[in-house]
């Protein structure tokens, strides 16, 4: 059956609905790379937190309560809430004007807010590869592009990807035998068959279309049945919203809000993705505002969703005892430089991501902003610590926990790759310069976010750091390269503590 808009649902979901399968909905993400197309601005600047590549770690905090709070608490019950496509600059506790997000705005004055997290690439199953990891896309292989048909990945809609590479611990597989692990999934690549399920003692996947898919409200009624089963012991629960992800039909009632005035030729919902990815659709601007619209009102849709879900959670106590997280896989561009969507660009709309985490209580470090550039790599050892799990030598990111106390990182630089269409590229950004290499044609351009963050003028050889910042990624890929052809993961190298830990796990005998 088609379905063509979503259907409203009461505020009070059905506590008795049963565990579903999840899936991941893939769409392919193109885009165009012409190199002179003019680049417009996007909705929010990071111009107060571009501070240079050596600049030192900036902590700021607002209504930090002292006491009690002072301490980290201890928690073995963490949800990690993962908002397909979702923008950090959408979001008004990154700075947007629009009212999208409620919910997610309180959990960041009561949480501890990143202000320039990356995503491992712009589109969904690297960057999920990389949540479940801790490395960067070449070397896990989720999302790489393999020849069509091949046994050695998956094919959808017509692309034959690979999976999580089979020697690599995972997340789920990573965490005590005594957590419970569940992750609800809603994106057709993010599949068992690719690595995903892998630990996972429940693996809710349902395969989304563009047009069919589970909505928020449904998303959040199988995440509440499946904390009052598991919610009294230790649990580690990843639920993921797809609304934000084209197709932008949110419920009617958020239509007056965000999206009143609706343009002739654009359609409600909207999911015409080719021809304004491809410029043939050429909106004008009341047409970019109308369907910028219908996005934020899936955003604010999901954001109720997500305080359905806190609420919940409230009146089973759960908010004072588990560790909350709020990120995205991706963001999405909205015409801003001239293309639409997400998976083939590397601007700041598409791979810039909000990160929040919420301590158990919402005291600990709450109003607490980081100003450092952190990576999708930083994930799995911040959620390894929060269960007092060590990392691993190959993990290529750390804990971000030390960053809330002013601690320095010798390496401030967030690798992004793994494009799906128009040639192949990545960047790599280093708190103030971003350099963009095609790997393929062997050409590249490059940001300075400080003076131009809005990313409008692309900067080449006249620039002095321009050789250093392509060196520096062309190396970067290298040895990335050359990781995924050996062995990554050597229990050789790992340290007493983490040996007796994965002993302690099962993951190593």
């Amino acid at each position: 059956m088609k379905i063509t808009m979503k259907k409203k649902k009461s505020a009070l979901f059905p506590l008795t609905c049963a565990l579903l399968l999840a899936a991941f909905a893939w769409n392919g993400c193109g885009g165009n790379d012409d190199e002179g197309q003019e680049a417009q601005g996007h909705s929010a600047s990071i111009a107060d937190t571009a501070a240079g590549g050596d600049a030192s770690v900036s902590v700021k905090q607002k209504g930090t309560v002292r006491n009690d709070a002072d301490a980290q608490p201890k928690s073995d019950k963490v949800i990690m809430v993962v908002v397909d496509a979702l923008r950090a600059d959408g979001l008004g506790c990154y700075g947007y004007s629009k009212d999208t997000s409620p919910t997610i705005d309180r959990l960041a004055k009561e949480g501890i807010l990143f202000e320039r997290m990356h995503s491992a690439s712009p589109w969904t199953a690297p960057s999920f590869g990389t949540f479940y990891t801790g490395v960067s896309p070449t070397v896990h292989g989720a999302g790489s592009m393999l020849a069509r048909g091949s046994s050695k990945g998956t094919t959808l809609f017509g692309v034959t990807v690979g999976g999580i590479r089979k020697d690599l611990p995972t997340l789920p597989k990573l965490l005590p035998a005594k957590v419970r692990k569940g992750a609800i999934i809603n994106n057709s690549f993010v599949s068992k068959e690719l690595g995903f399920a892998r630990g996972v003692d429940d693996f809710n996947h349902k395969i989304a279309h563009l047009t069919r898919y589970r909505t928020a409200d449904e998303v959040t009624d199988i995440a509440v049945k499946w904390l009052e089963e598991h919610k009294d012991g230790p649990f580690f629960l990843m639920a993921h919203y797809f609304d934000p992800h084209i197709q932008y039909g949110p419920p009617k009632k958020y239509l007056a809000q965000f999206a009143p005035d609706k343009p002739r030729r654009i359609a409600y919902p909207f999911v015409d993705h080719h021809p304004a990815r491809d410029g043939t659709l050429k909106p004008n601007d009341a047409e970019k505002a109308y369907i910028r619209g219908l996005y934020n009102g899936e955003v604010r849709f999901t954001d109720d969703q997500i305080g359905v879900l806190i609420g919940t959670m409230e009146k089973m106590g759960l908010m004072d005892d588990t560790w909350l997280i709020i990120t995205s896989d991706h963001g999405e561009e909205h015409f801003d430089h001239g293309s639409f969507e997400h998976g083939h660009r590397y601007e700041e709309e598409v791979v810039r991501v909000p990160f929040i985490v919420r301590a158990p209580g919402g005291k600990w470090k709450a109003g607490t902003r980081i100003a450092d550039p952190v990576s999708h790599v930083d994930i799995l050892p911040t959620v390894l610590d929060l269960y007092s799990v060590p990392s691993l030598p190959h993990f290529e990111g750390s804990s971000m926990l030390p960053l809330v106390d002013g601690k320095k990182r010798p390496d401030r630089t967030s690798y992004m790759e793994f494009n799906l269409f128009k040639g192949q590229q990545c960047a790599l950004f280093d708190g103030r310069y971003k350099v963009v290499w095609d790997f393929r044609r062997n050409r590249a351009f490059m940001y300075d976010l400080k003076e131009d963050p809005g990313e409008l003028t692309k900067l080449g050889k006249e620039h002095p750091m321009y050789e250093g910042m392509l060196k520096r990624v062309k190396a970067r890929r290298e040895e990335l390269t050359r990781q995924a052809r050996g062995k990554v993961f050597d229990k050789g190298e790992l340290s007493q503590e983490a040996a007796d830990a994965l002993k302690s796990l099962g993951y190593i005998k």
